[in-house]
């Protein structure tokens, strides 16, 4: 039965969206799950909408663009002018002098793993899970993110519901289920269960069961996996190509797959004008994968200058969760005592990862690593924006990352991108009018857009960003407090 933890968030999310509705401006909409199918909030949308009086960060440069207009038309920014812009029959919003910036874009993240570990791993089902995300990416759209790299998990069913206009959610970019070898960072097998033969090929774990991931071993196995995801709808792969700290019983200090099974999963992905993300951690692990063409590295925390001067040469991107090696890692209540000293003395040995990242010239994008309770999941996601601009030292570096870098590495799925009308994370004539209208200057302060130093410590109820006044995606109006 579904519990009454989840009952209340749905319908707090339902009287959020009521609130919303009720504040909206003029004729704008703010849409809710099931409310209207796509070509309905299409029609309903104006032609044309000019927001005047703003100041803009473009996403790419590090000084606003002050006193400027924006017209958008349908689902397109039309034009950025610092002189007034004629449009007789467009719907005006007077930004009041606060800040336009793109909408933000979280660059991996798990929307279908949304509770801990244990429940996911044994007590929950594809309904469960579902039900869930259907909140996580309400909540993701609320706080001012209008796109989401899900970076393993059976997300192409919400995808397609958020693109036909049933579920109010981000732009969604899925992998399918994350792809890993025998005793790699997807082999969620526990003790007890089957599994001492590689002939019980039947004995899955719950994680293979719904879809999240895949165990597959050799170049056979490899492709037909990569191949079911792309089937499925998969903008990019995602392989495990080392350890982690979430399994149980892989080192994070291993390297997974062969070289002859990643080459041959990048070039299935090649084949469909896609490419190929891997969890990784260290250089040993980063080099194989960088010899077969892997092109953005997930996490990444261990590895040396020398490879990382290797990914920025070859084009690659950086694309870690800072919260990973920040102190207050080991104030998380799921980490073990006996381990919170290691934790420590990580996050202390690679304070400077990120510095070391701009200091090589590396793409960095933004990551949550969306994984577990709403709440735990929401929370490291707004202390992540402020985590980052003390260990980037840089509010502009932390918005680029956030914006256009992200935008510019989700376009990377080529023909497999489901939203290639306009670019994404920048303002600028021909993109997406996916947009935030927030009171004061995120390049000054980050907490204007949700940033917090609080993690654990923090309020433990999702509550909407009161300086983001104005959420728009595709044109279409989701919140408007003006």
């Amino acid at each position: 039965m579904i519990s009454i933890r989840r009952i209340t968030a749905s319908l707090l999310a339902c009287v959020l969206f009521g609130t919303l509705q009720a504040l909206a401006y003029d004729n704008a909409s703010i849409y809710s799950p099931g409310q209207l199918g796509a070509a309905t909030v299409h029609e309903s949308k104006p032609k044309q909408i000019l927001i005047t009086n703003v100041h803009v960060f473009d996403g790419l440069n590090d000084k606003r663009i002050m006193n400027a207009n924006v017209l958008i038309e349908g689902k397109l920014i039309k034009e950025v002018s610092k002189t007034p812009i004629k449009a007789v029959n467009a719907n005006v919003i007077n930004g009041g002098g606060r800040t336009l910036m793109p909408g933000m874009i979280d660059g991996h993240a798990h929307v279908m793993i949304n509770d801990d570990f244990g429940p996911v791993e044994r007590d929950m089902d594809l309904t469960d899970i579902s039900y869930n995300a259907v909140i996580v990416m309400e909540r993701f759209l609320m706080d001012g993110f209008t796109a989401v790299r899900d970076m393993g998990g059976p997300a192409f069913g919400l995808a397609r519901a958020i693109n036909s206009g049933r579920v109010v959610g981000p732009r969604l970019y899925p992998s399918g289920g994350f792809i890993s070898q025998t005793s790699g960072h997807g082999d969620f097998r526990d003790r007890a269960d089957p599994g001492f033969s590689i002939h019980d090929a039947g004995d899955l774990s719950n994680f293979e069961r719904m879809g999240i991931g895949n165990v597959v071993d050799g170049v056979p196995e490899a492709l037909k996996a990569t191949r079911l995801n792309l089937r499925n709808g998969a903008t990019q792969i995602k392989i495990m190509g080392g350890g982690g700290g979430s399994s149980r019983f892989d080192p994070i200090d291993t390297t997974q797959f062969s070289k002859d099974e990643i080459c041959a999963i990048v070039e299935a992905a090649k084949d469909w004008g896609t490419y190929v993300a891997a969890h990784t951690f260290n250089d040993r692990a980063v080099s194989r994968l960088l010899d077969c063409g892997v092109k953005t590295f997930e996490h990444s925390f261990f590895i040396s200058e020398k490879t990382m001067q290797r990914i920025a040469e070859e084009g690659g991107y950086v694309v870690p969760q800072m919260w990973g090696i920040s102190p207050d890692m080991a104030r998380n209540p799921l980490i073990p005592e006996a381990k919170k000293g290691m934790v420590k003395a990580l996050g202390e040995q690679y304070k400077d990862f990120g510095r070391n990242l701009l200091k090589n010239n590396v793409k960095v994008v933004f990551a949550s690593d969306y994984v577990g309770k709403f709440e735990d999941a929401e929370r490291a996601r707004r202390y992540e924006l402020w985590w980052r601009t003390q260990t980037f030292d840089s509010n502009f570096e932390v918005l680029k990352q956030v914006t256009s870098t992200a935008g510019e590495m989700l376009a990377m799925s080529g023909p497999r991108n489901p939203y290639s009308e306009g670019k994404l994370g920048v303002i600028e004539a021909g993109a997406y009018a996916d947009l935030l209208l927030v009171d004061g200057n995120p390049l000054k302060d980050i907490s204007v857009i949700g940033g917090t130093d609080k993690w654990f410590d923090a309020e433990p109820e999702w509550k909407p960003i009161e300086t983001i006044r104005l959420i728009m995606l595709s044109g279409a109006i989701y919140k408007n407090t003006l």
